[in-house]
């Protein structure tokens, strides 16, 4: 089977725990004897053609470089699509693909690649096809039930701080026009999802999609389990807690910061965004025994793992599938979690503690648990480590591969 993988970023241009997830499965399907090609954008003086773990990386696609910034969006909706299309339509061409396969707004070009002839697929892992935002927070305060309108979406976004990783400033919530621009790319990549054959990330997505009238079919995001089986770190004194993540408000880090007052344990945070300053501010202001670190790369991340106690993953807003909690058990470490959209299918039950979104009073009484029982977390993440299994890039990798042998042929 010859496959090809459209995706705006690939590694090692990571934005997420997207790009993460299908490296991974790019190079898993390789493995298999799936002839893997990989179509992504240019960035830097990354090599515009290269073969790493059997898989074929063009990068040949123009976008933006960062999707917290105003003009980078604006380019990534308008010359991101069409370069797609070219891009996608030349490679086809040469290649003579079995399957195509979108992940993010790559679908945006689905409706033109459908003329190939090609079954399409596209894999449903973020919100930006079912919701304006793209975080599904109804004003930015709980999780949202809604199929959007333009007049829902209008009252929202002025509630609402951020509107996917940008901050909603003044110049985006009193603009008429960038607000109309906004909602019709949604509606764009909504419709999209007509096209292609969908995969949805979790159960949480799958029922999204209904509610958008579309099927899918659920392929979860895979873990290389062994690149996390390290020797675990001694027991740390005081108890070292990890926040892996976005600096931004909806991925909850000042929560998180709020939370540790009155517990003996000492935070490590790793990431990025426009709240770095503000946390770092909090942290001197405050006095607390927490330390803000740059983002480390992917191979860096399983060593960061074991040297923690506990994992924290306190995001307010309905994360579409919960990576954090799956390498967490994989490493063998407790999980605290929000109860919240992806992220209570992903935390197995006994391998963790859920709380409310937001609610500071229950983080701090779940790390106060975990703090007094080392054997509970002893226990918690022996357990992950069972229940973890069910992600091994193995079972995901032939799951996929047996519904890419079921895709019907397109009808032009």
């Amino acid at each position: 089977m010859k496959l090809l993988i459209i995706t705006e970023y690939y590694p090692p241009t990571i934005m997420g725990g997207g790009e993460t997830n299908i490296a991974l499965v790019a190079a898993a399907l390789a493995k298999q004897g799936v002839d893997v090609s990989v179509l992504t954008s240019h960035q830097g003086s990354l090599p515009k053609y290269e073969r790493k773990d059997d898989v074929q990386v063009y990068r040949r696609l123009t976008t933006g470089n960062n999707p917290g910034s105003i003009s980078s969006n604006l380019k990534r909706s308008t010359v991101y699509p069409k370069s797609v299309i070219k891009e996608a339509t030349t490679l086809a061409e040469e290649k003579q693909f079995d399957r195509i396969h979108f992940i993010g707004n790559s679908i945006l070009a689905a409706k033109e690649l459908r003329k190939l002839g090609i079954p399409l697929v596209a894999t449903i892992e973020s919100y930006i096809a079912l919701c304006p935002k793209g975080d599904r927070m109804y004003h930015g305060k709980s999780e949202c039930t809604l199929q959007c309108s333009m007049k829902e979406f209008l009252s929202c976004q002025k509630n609402s701080t951020e509107i996917g990783k940008m901050r909603n400033s003044a110049l985006l919530k009193y603009n008429p026009a960038a607000l109309t621009y906004l909602y019709n790319h949604y509606k764009k990549l909504n419709k999209s999802l007509q096209y292609c054959n969908l995969i949805a990330i979790s159960e949480y997505i799958r029922n999204l999609l209904l509610q958008h009238g579309h099927q899918s079919t659920v392929i979860p995001n895979a873990i290389d389990v062994d690149k996390f089986n390290l020797s675990p770190a001694k027991e740390n004194t005081p108890m070292n807690v990890l926040y892996l993540g976005a600096f931004i408000r909806s991925k909850g880090p000042h929560i998180l910061l709020d939370a540790i007052k009155g517990v003996d344990c000492q935070l490590d945070m790793y990431g990025k965004g426009n709240m770095k300053d503000a946390l770092q501010k909090r942290i001197t202001e405050k006095g607390y025994n927490a330390t803000i670190h740059d983002p480390v790369l992917y191979d860096k991340i399983p060593q960061i793992y074991a040297n923690a106690d506990v994992i924290v993953f306190p995001s307010m807003w309905p994360e579409p599938f919960g990576r954090i909690a799956i390498e967490a058990m994989a490493a063998g470490k407790p999980i605290i979690g929000s109860a919240i959209g992806g992220i209570n299918e992903t935390i197995a039950d006994g391998c963790g503690i859920t709380v409310e979104p937001g609610n500071v009073d229950q983080l701090r009484d779940a790390l106060r648990i975990l703090q007094h029982d080392p054997e509970l977390r002893n226990i918690m993440g022996k357990k992950g480590k069972i229940a973890v299994t069910q992600y091994k890039e193995e079972t995901v990798i032939e799951t996929l591969i047996a519904y890419y042998q079921t895709l019907p042929p397109v009808i032009k």
